[in-house]
């Protein structure tokens, strides 16, 4: 005796209307590429434009895609930032030469974009953050905590709206301070456009405040190298501008914001900052290569 089928509990469409996704049609090229810094700025502002469009106040469910489009955001100003720099700066493409990735991933990459693929791990917690910035020996300075705890709360709110629906789990909830929001475990994340403002720019200003003591950090460090006794990178400042301009421009390029104001100083500014922050190292290393030079 053949067993029935049971009735199906929900209603399914037809086979025949069953069309596979065709995901290679899903992609397009994009706009011309800015810093990683501008990148961010003008990925935010698309997503402030679509928020702007609501009336009223936004619903559980937009607040969570809002929240989802800012770190994903951030996400990618920091991939995209430590990826080119591994190509832009000697000392960082060093750290990371010794950086394991499956060999799938190396050999379905152009070695253009190679040095991304590193950067394939995510970055949606202070924690991650900051042992990805390590592998390039950058340490997220002492005045900067509070904005990290920010940013890491902000994490956790994000991980509700991935893999919860929004709603607050008790990891979650401990996380950000389980006497506060122990009442509300289970409770769904829904905002006001105003706090959606702040969380906005607390994210931005987290990112900026990055980038700048990433670069400070990335371009004294070329002195710092070039100082070093066994000869292990070879940067030779000539502190003349335009014997340095090649050297100096592609770390310009990759730190500066122009697209928006207000917008980077120029270069050459940027570069007579740069030598007058190390004029001390400066003036040592000038007396030292005197002393080696043959008279």
């Amino acid at each position: 005796m053949s067993e029935q089928m049971h009735l199906a509990i929900v209603a399914l469409a037809p086979l025949g209307d069953k069309t596979p996704v065709a995901t290679q049609n899903l992609f397009r090229e994009p706009g011309a590429q800015g810093s990683p810094i501008d990148n961010f700025i003008a990925h935010t502002n698309a997503i402030n434009k679509l928020l702007a469009k609501i009336e009223g106040e936004p619903e559980p469910e937009v607040c969570s895609v809002v929240l989802l489009g800012y770190l994903s955001a951030v996400e990618t100003f920091f991939r995209t930032l430590l990826s080119r720099l591994a190509h832009t700066d000697v000392v960082t493409g060093a750290m990371l030469g010794e950086k394991q990735i499956t060999y799938a991933v190396a050999v379905s990459r152009p070695k253009e974009s190679l040095a991304e693929a590193l950067y394939e791990d995510s970055f949606a917690s202070a924690k991650e953050l900051t042992k990805r910035l390590l592998e390039i020996g950058f340490k997220i300075p002492a005045a900067m905590e509070a904005d990290l705890k920010e940013y890491d709360n902000i994490c956790h709110l994000r991980h509700c709206c991935v893999h919860r629906f929004g709603y607050l789990g008790t990891k979650n909830a401990y996380e950000l301070g389980i006497r506060d929001h122990k009442k509300l475990i289970g409770h769904v994340f829904s905002t006001t456009l105003s706090d959606l403002t702040k969380i906005a720019d607390a994210l931005q200003e987290f990112v900026k405040q990055c980038n700048n003591h990433l670069y400070k950090f990335v371009v004294d460090r070329t002195i710092d190298i070039q100082d070093r006794k066994d000869g292990s990178f070879e940067w030779n400042w000539e502190w003349k501008w335009q014997s340095d301009k090649k050297r100096f421009l592609p770390y310009y390029n990759l730190f500066a914001l122009k697209a928006t104001k207000p917008s980077t100083p120029s270069e050459k500014a940027m570069y007579e900052a740069f030598k007058a922050a190390n004029q001390t190292k400066v003036t040592a290393m000038a007396a030292r290569k005197k002393k080696i030079e043959p008279a």
